[in-house]
């Protein structure tokens, strides 16, 4: 079940990934693509990354999401939001890309986005309040707002892991 769960919100994430479409010519001018990948270690200690149809407790999944700009027109503002599945943490320092962009995270299904790290006040047994940082692993989705312009015909890419729960 949880295979298949986490199969399944990937699909839905490249399933919805057209963003903008031309109404001249009904194709896309922004289209986006979502790729999963396992990530597995070979004997020499090189990172080998595999097509995921199902996924194991333990296992490494990479998040590679590519936008493309099939227009001839640059895109400002871009921002791009990966989703941390349910079952899955997100590994801590794994977001990149070589975009200029800020990156925020969610801890609350996506309705706020903040920058790392994330805190919060907790109050102690004493009744003082302290400060705590929230682990990465409480992360919901990671978002990009980038700096840079999407330009005619570019692509851009970022990237995030989640090891599965």
């Amino acid at each position: 079940m949880l295979k298949r769960a986490i199969y399944a919100v990937t699909f839905a994430a490249v399933a919805g990934s057209v963003v903008m479409v031309s109404a001249s010519k009904n194709e896309p001018m922004l289209s986006s693509h979502m790729q999963a990948s396992v990530v597995s270690v070979d004997a020499n200690g090189k990172e080998i990354m595999r097509n995921m149809k199902e996924v194991a407790p333990g296992q490494t999944i990479q998040y590679k999401l590519t936008y493309s700009n099939n227009s001839d027109k640059s895109f400002k503002g871009l921002v791009v939001t990966g989703p941390i599945p349910t079952n899955t943490h997100y590994l801590a320092n794994s977001a990149v890309t070589k975009v200029a962009a800020q990156r925020l995270v969610s801890i609350d299904g996506g309705k706020t986005f903040e920058k790392e790290p994330v805190k919060r006040q907790k109050r102690m047994p004493d009744g003082s309040l302290k400060t705590v940082i929230i682990p990465a692993s409480k992360y919901t989705h990671i978002r990009w707002k980038a700096n840079d312009a999407l330009v005619s015909k570019g692509q851009q890419q970022y990237i995030y892991r989640v090891k599965v729960n």
